[in-house]
């Protein structure tokens, strides 16, 4: 009970320098454009702000979705390959009952072996596959933002937030769907498994 209020505090205040963050960049905005006094970000060049969905955009991108389905065959792969392991050490269970005493004692050595192989086994697989998960995220988020930067640079934006950290906008400043058209579009970069 202890541990969830720890983590209750942890994601509170994550809300809450989101929600200060957010405010002190308002708050800067908005003086400097309704400021008297000389201020660069008053006479630069008009202001012009998008967001986006980044969740919307990471599911939606092609490159996402192939990803998740080479991630997903792998893991079929190893599955298999621990399934048939594990048939294999039922299989050697099951003969250990119809051996005499001593050659069954050699057997349960090469059982609790083979048992503890097939842990390791599990285990690496399952840290295997995280990692190339965590690699394939990275790779795609970093992706994910060279769009968002060129989407932004090829339409005249100053500045392009994600959605989560907004607590209002109109819709008609959301560019998810260019971003997202630009990053599936014909002149994008083939999906990396």
């Amino acid at each position: 009970m202890r541990q969830g209020s720890v983590g209750m505090r942890y994601v509170m205040s994550r809300q809450r320098l989101h929600t200060a963050r957010f405010i002190v960049i308002a708050t800067a905005l908005i003086t400097g454009l309704l400021s008297p006094v000389p201020c660069p970000v008053a006479h630069a060049e008009e202001l012009k702000i998008g967001y986006v969905n980044l969740a919307k955009i990471f599911d939606g991108y092609e490159r996402t979705k192939a990803s998740e389905a080479a991630l997903e065959k792998q893991g079929k792969l190893k599955e298999d390959e621990l399934e048939g392991r594990m048939a294999e050490l039922k299989k050697l269970r099951q003969n250990l009952e119809l051996l005499g005493d001593e050659a069954r004692e050699a057997k349960s050595r090469e059982i609790e072996e083979k048992a503890e192989e097939l842990q390791r086994f599990r285990n690496a697989t399952a840290r295997d596959l995280g990692r190339e998960r965590d690699r394939t995220a990275r790779d795609i988020l970093k992706a994910i933002q060279d769009g968002v930067d060129s989407y932004a640079k090829a339409n005249g934006f100053t500045l392009v937030l994600d959605s989560r950290s907004l607590l209002y906008a109109t819709p008609a400043q959301d560019v998810t769907d260019g971003v997202l058209k630009l990053l599936n579009g014909p002149a994008a970069a083939k999906p990396k498994p």
